[in-house]
């Protein structure tokens, strides 16, 4: 039987909740090593008759020289693996850094969801390694959050009209989706893309 739209939305909602918790303990080991995590990308694919996804973990490693990895690059990257594995919902989280309102740079865990059917939303949250310990801030936006127009990473990994016509949705492109199809299209695609590798935990 097809989910409803809500039932969809609470469904990837619930796999990105898990796979948050998973990275925020991952990272928070790493930041008292003095080590990074690179970019973690989990896809999700729905196997009709199964209710139990099957789910498959890669890393996309930062490239030499460079401190992380750009959203552009991110975005065609991953763009590239949607279409050859067909996911049915991504989840993405990763490291930044922000300014702290002048006093200099933070850490930051940011992440993004982003399923078939046109489910979007991102969290960020800052955080400190503390002795033996990490300082976890309240998220900025209070949690998970629709990005409304903002353009997201994992965007470019889904066909809007694909996600239009599993909602029923006959909504015309706007002005702005065309803008950010055409920004996309500009940056050459051996610039989009470094190659993924599995990562320890599916």
């Amino acid at each position: 039987m097809a989910r409803s739209r809500i039932q969809q939305i609470e469904r990837t909602l619930g796999m990105a909740t898990r796979f948050l918790d998973e990275v925020r303990t991952d990272l928070g080991r790493a930041a008292l090593e003095g080590a990074d995590i690179p970019p973690r990308l989990r896809s999700v694919h729905e196997k009709p008759g199964h209710a139990t996804p099957e789910f498959r973990t890669v890393a996309i490693p930062v490239p030499d020289g460079m401190g992380g990895v750009p959203p552009e690059i991110l975005s065609g990257t991953i763009a590239r693996y949607a279409h050859t594995k067909k996911p049915d919902c991504l989840l993405l989280a990763m490291e930044a850094e922000m300014d702290a309102d002048g006093q200099g740079s933070r850490q930051v865990l940011i992440a993004e969801a982003r399923d078939r059917t046109g489910t979007r939303m991102y969290w960020m949250q800052p955080y400190s390694p503390a002795g033996s310990h990490v300082d976890w801030d309240e998220p900025l936006t209070g949690g998970w959050c629709d990005p409304g127009e903002a353009e997201m990473i994992l965007d470019a990994a889904f066909s809007r009209a694909e996600a239009r016509a599993l909602r029923d949705d006959d909504a015309p492109r706007t002005t702005a989706d065309e803008a950010r199809r055409d920004a996309r299209r500009q940056t050459p695609q051996q610039d989009r893309e470094v190659p993924l590798a599995v990562a320890g935990r599916d």
